[in-house]
């Protein structure tokens, strides 16, 4: 059996096996609904995780490398920086004079791989305070608009965005 399949199957397994342990019922409806789920879910995810296998898609992206042991670390960082960013957020919202500073920053970006960069555009934009306005997918650069430039300058922005946009390449190229 080829490699892609064997790893398609354990995704689709694996997928199967956190539906059951997170819905906790074993009745025909909930299991039918899971195995649906789990095989959507692979078959979507198959050309990010393993491109070798789709033949346009083979010639114009180097194949993604996902490394799990470094998933482990890049998401609980990112989670705690979204928290981080959600309270900086909410006390700009809580005080009785707001100052805003917006502004749109060009982050030029080492990611030549463009699901990577699409990747890491979404990353930014789920960072509260922070929205991806643009791609430049030619030349590897974000738009990226922040809420408050005069707390965060545009360096201090692209000095955040290098920090996830390495731990972002480690996991994935």
């Amino acid at each position: 059996m080829e490699t892609y399949r064997k790893k398609s199957i354990l995704l689709f397994m694996v997928l199967f096996l956190f539906w059951i342990l997170f819905t906790w019922k074993l009745e025909l409806p909930a299991l039918v609904v899971g195995l649906a789920l789990s095989f959507v879910v692979t078959r979507i995810s198959h050309l990010s995780f393993f491109p070798t296998v789709h033949e346009l898609y083979r010639h114009k992206e180097p194949p993604l490398h996902f490394r799990f042991r470094e998933a482990i670390t890049f998401f609980p960082l990112y989670v705690l920086n979204i928290l981080l960013a959600t309270a900086q957020v909410a006390l700009l919202a809580l005080k009785p004079h707001i100052e805003l500073k917006p502004g749109v920053v060009k982050l030029e970006t080492s990611i030549r791989n463009k699901t990577t960069l699409v990747i890491l555009a979404n990353q930014i934009t789920l960072t509260p305070g922070t929205l991806t306005v643009d791609i430049d997918l030619a030349h590897h650069n974000l738009f990226v608009h922040s809420i408050n430039l005069r707390t965060l300058d545009a360096d201090a922005v692209r000095k955040e965005v290098k920090e996830l946009e390495e731990r972002l390449r480690r996991m994935m190229e």
